[in-house]
Formats: structure tokens, sequence, C-alpha cells
């Protein structure tokens, strides 16, 4: 398929503000791909080479993208810096340059997908000396065969810029409506999903197979499944009440939650929450699980946390500092770390995600030789509202968030946020409600102090059942004087010329400025109230910034179920 066809489904659905008309274009778009170009096309339309987890990225800076726009269009580099000054895009600078460019003499066969694909892809495994260079050179060869539409789109791709607001639920949508008619049946695709977070292979798998072929899906050791959530209760006492029987109560750590997967050849990789893989980020944790644990192939979960030199718990900001490309090693030594393990999902060929929680933990303390870098979660095993109190007491007192309870018969459940696992965080105890996960969507202009800077970002909450981002608080205080600076340039990849069509914001709460959803930031706020200006229909009174939380998607911000239920059960 000729990539221009792509392109003007591109254009169409950036021009597009519904929701529904984006997946009705979508999947109208995906019933004419050849079976064996849909993988790549799934990949494209959400900017991307390959699937998050693969690590498969250009690596190329802005900087670098803009020398190749100047090369393939044979204009000074000046130029088009001034032009990316003025327009904040630098895919429309390249379709700006085409459109002026003299047209070859000799027609050239059109840019296909395949050969997009292939030819990100040569750039994207460039590595070494002069491997910038080439990147820049073979991104103006590629640049010097589209046409002005395809320039615009290549660029954007090149720098994870599409800004189309197209998410991996809306292609899941469009999968189903496309190949089983019915939007009802995304259901199916995204528990496939679940397990096997890849578009690619869920468009593929449902194209070649049907919904009986995504069924068969499975863990895989070395590809990463998405994590199971908890849920939150507004009293201690309605623990017991939503878990029958015992139930094992964890500590909840301030990490990083981290997958860890070791293949039968002995190869170790982690995956973040947002399923990254950032192995080469913590060296030393790799050698404690390759000397510490027993079994040959495993998946477990656990949460990073920094220590000093005394192994108290340090902040998750200070953990933070280990996510890093360089001096990798000065830090393993300035923070070290240990890893709280508290869930075992595969071990040496058998996947344990249709067992017990029980059965789960036994396998775990089985297969760990205790020491101090790695080591079960801190747990106890009870019915009593006044022991679980008592431990979250002391879990507090260690300088940990609070606990995590767990039904004793409960199964994982990938991307679920089920009543298996509740949470129970300091914050539930002081006057605040509770802090929120919340993505910014929009931002106005400050006046006065503020002026020159953003006064206010605008929040919203994730809509699971209609793939939708809705608005629930403006967010103005929390923020330093160096942050309030920061933002414009820190947002301006993510500005739109309009509303993104997953946006759900009424007319009274419009920003000066739209962001496509990608940016996560946690908030704290007083007290949840019915608001007629949110689309969310609710809003968070007293609303302070309390830090980004870059290990977030923005599908994983809170949901608007989530903030509906804490109503519910005030």
């Amino acid at each position: 398929m000729d990539f221009q066809k792509l392109v003007e489904l591109y254009e169409e659905l950036e021009q597009t503000s519904s929701g529904n008309k984006m997946r009705e274009l979508l999947s109208d778009f995906f019933k004419k791909v050849p079976p064996g170009e849909i993988g790549l096309v799934t990949y494209l339309t959400l900017g991307r080479l390959a699937s998050e987890f693969d690590d498969v990225v250009l690596g190329m800076a802005e900087k670098s993208v803009l020398k190749a726009i100047a090369l393939a269009a044979g204009q000074d580099l000046s130029k088009i810096q001034k032009m990316i000054r003025e327009t904040g895009d630098a895919g429309s600078v390249a379709e700006k340059m085409w459109q002026k460019k003299p047209r070859p003499l000799v027609s050239t066969s059109p840019l296909t997908i395949h050969e997009l694909f292939e030819k990100l892809h040569k750039i994207a495994s460039s590595s070494g000396p002069g491997s910038q260079d080439l990147k820049t050179n073979l991104l103006a060869s590629l640049l010097s065969k589209a046409s002005a539409k395809e320039a615009k789109y290549v660029v954007r791709i090149a720098l994870s810029q599409l800004r189309m607001g197209v998410g991996d639920m809306t292609v899941l949508d469009a999968l189903a409506i496309a190949y089983t008619g019915d939007k009802k049946n995304k259901e199916f695709l995204e528990k496939a999903y679940n397990i096997c977070p890849d578009v690619k292979i869920i468009a593929e798998t449902l194209v070649a197979k049907g919904l009986k072929g995504l069924e068969k899906i499975d863990l895989h050791v070395g590809r990463p499944i998405k994590m199971m959530l908890a849920q939150r209760v507004q009293e201690l006492e309605e623990i017991p009440e939503k878990m029958e029987g015992k139930i094992a109560v964890e500590a909840k750590f301030d990490g990083e939650r981290v997958q860890t997967h070791k293949d039968q050849k002995g190869k170790i990789t982690l995956f973040s929450r947002r399923l990254e893989n950032i192995t080469h980020q913590f060296p030393d944790l790799v050698e404690y699980l390759k000397k510490y644990l027993q079994p040959k192939e495993f998946v477990l979960e656990g949460e990073i946390i920094a220590v000093d030199e005394k192994e108290n718990p340090l902040p998750f900001q200070t953990l933070m500092q280990r996510r890093r490309k360089y001096d990798i090693t000065e830090y393993v030594k300035k923070i070290p770390l240990q890893l709280k393990v508290f869930d075992f999902l595969f071990i040496d060929g058998k996947s344990l995600l249709h067992e017990s929680y029980e059965k789960r933990w036994h396998y775990l303390e089985k297969s760990i030789n205790k020491n101090n870098h790695l080591m079960p979660a801190d747990r106890i095993i009870t019915e009593s509202v006044e022991e679980i109190d008592e431990f979250f007491q002391k879990m507090l007192k260690k300088k940990y968030e609070g606990i995590i309870a767990k039904s004793l018969a409960g199964e994982y459940q990938a991307g679920t946020r089920g009543w298996q696992w509740i949470k129970w965080k300091k914050e539930y105890v002081k006057e605040m409600v509770d802090t929120f996960d919340l993505v910014i969507v929009g931002a106005y202009y400050g006046r006065g102090r503020r002026s020159g800077v953003y006064g206010a970002l605008l929040c919203a909450a994730y809509n699971q059942k209609k793939d939708s981002f809705e608005t629930v608080c403006k967010v103005g205080t929390g923020f330093t004087d160096k942050l309030l600076e920061e933002l414009p340039k820190k947002l301006k990849k993510y500005e739109m010329n309009a509303k993104p069509a997953r946006i759900n914001c009424k007319k009274e709460m419009e920003p000066n400025v739209w962001f496509e959803p990608k940016l996560v930031i946690e908030i704290l706020a007083a007290e949840i109230t019915k608001s007629p200006f949110h689309s969310a229909e609710l809003a968070l009174r007293f609303p302070r910034f309390v830090r980004f939380r870059e290990d977030k998607k923005a599908e994983q911000a809170t949901t608007i179920e989530e903030i509906k239920e804490m109503v519910r059960e005030k």
C-alpha cells in the first residue's frame, strides 16, 4: 500500500474533533488494508515503529531532523530553524518547504508503507561513531522521495509527535468494528491486549484467526503484560467487606513498580509500569536477580525503592535520579536500591496467571534466597480490621506509602482494576481525600506575576468505557517559579491547534492552549464536588500540584469510574 493513502487518512483524523468519527474513519480504512500490512498500519497510526516494550526508537533529536529537512530541501539550516520557531511543528515546516520544492523531471515510484517502515528501522538501528550523521542522511534520503503531505508525517513520526490524538484503545475499537462488525467485541481485543500489549500482534491475529485466535494469546517470557491495579475505599473497615475470609496485607512502597522477565538463556529484562524497557538503568538489580533467584525462567513483579546507607527507604524523587542514560555506574553507587517482590506470574515453563494469590506467593517465597537487596514484600495474613490498621501504622513508621490488601483466592487480572486488590494510603486518613493522577489537556495564560507563563493547567481523568479524557479541575497552585518557567517548553511538543478528538471539555472550561493527552501529573485535592462546568460533571476542590508521574501513560491515569466510586462511598 502507498503511504499516500495513509497520509490522506491522517489528514482527516487531524481535522476531526469527534472520537466516534475518528473510530469510523479508522475502521473504514482498516477494512481496505491488505492483511499483510495491517500490523504496520496500526504501528504507524500510533506513531511507532514497534511495540513500546521493544524500545525501537529513531534516536534523533529535533536538531538532527531539522538538518535532514534542510539537506533534502536544499536550504540553509538557519532558514529551517527560523520556521520551526514560528510554527513549533517540524512536520508543517517540511510540508511548506516541499510545496515550494520543484518536482523532479524523472518521476519516482510512490513511497510505500513497507519502504517507509524498513527505512525508519534502518535509521533506528544505526549506532556507533558517526551514526547521527548517518541517521540524518538516511532521513533526508527518505524525505527526498516524499510528497509535501508525506514529508509532514514522516517528520512527525520521526519525532514521535504525530499530533492526531489516536490512542491504543482507539485502534482496538476500530479493529473490532472493522473485523467483527461490533464495537462491543473490543472487550475481547482488550483482554488479549492486556496479556500481549502489542497492537500489531493483536491486529494480525484478529485478521488471520478471528476472536478465537485472540483467546489463545498467553503470557510470553520477554514480552510484558499490563500490570494489575488496585481499587480504593473510603474507610479502612470496608476492606474485609469487599473480601471474604483471610486477607493478605502487604506494604505499599513509594518506588517504581517493575515487571522482571528471565528467559531460558538467562537474559533478564526489566519493564516499567508504562511497559518501557528500563533494564540498562538498573544493572545492579539485574545482578541481584541472577544471584538470588533460583528459577531458571520467571516473570515476577515488585517495587524498586531507593535506600540510604542504613537501608531506610528514600522518596520516589530520589529513585527517579536512577532513570538516566548516562553516568549510570556513578548513580548505582550514589543511590543503592532494594527490590520488594510481591508477585510471581511465571516460573520454569508454567504460567501462574490463573493461580490464586496464595499459590503465587508460595512460589515467590520458595524462589528467593533472601538478602539485603532482594526480598518478599512485608506482609501479614489477617481477618481483623484492628490488625490491618496496626500493620498500616507500622508501615507508615517505616516511611512506606501505606498498604495493599489482597484476596488470597484472587487470580492475577492483567490490566484490570478490580476488588482483588485494595489500596490504603496515608493520604486517606488526612482531611485531604486522596491524590489523583490526572492528564494535562490544556493551559491558561497567566496574568500579573505569571504573565508570560501558564497560570493554570486544565486536567482530566480517563474514561475507560469511552476512551476519552474528561475534565475535572484547573490547577494553578503547587508549582515553583522555576517549574512555571519550564512548563511551556515541556508541553510544547504536545501542543495542538484544536481540541483533540478524545478530549471531552465543556465550553466554559476551554483553555487558551490544547495539548495532546500525554503527560500525567499527581494532584492533591480537598474534596470531590458536582460541577456543571466540567465534562466529568465532577470537580476536585482546591487542587494542588504534587509532581509529574513520568512512570504513567495517559491511559493509566485515575479513571472517571474511580472518582465516581469515591463519591458513591461518601
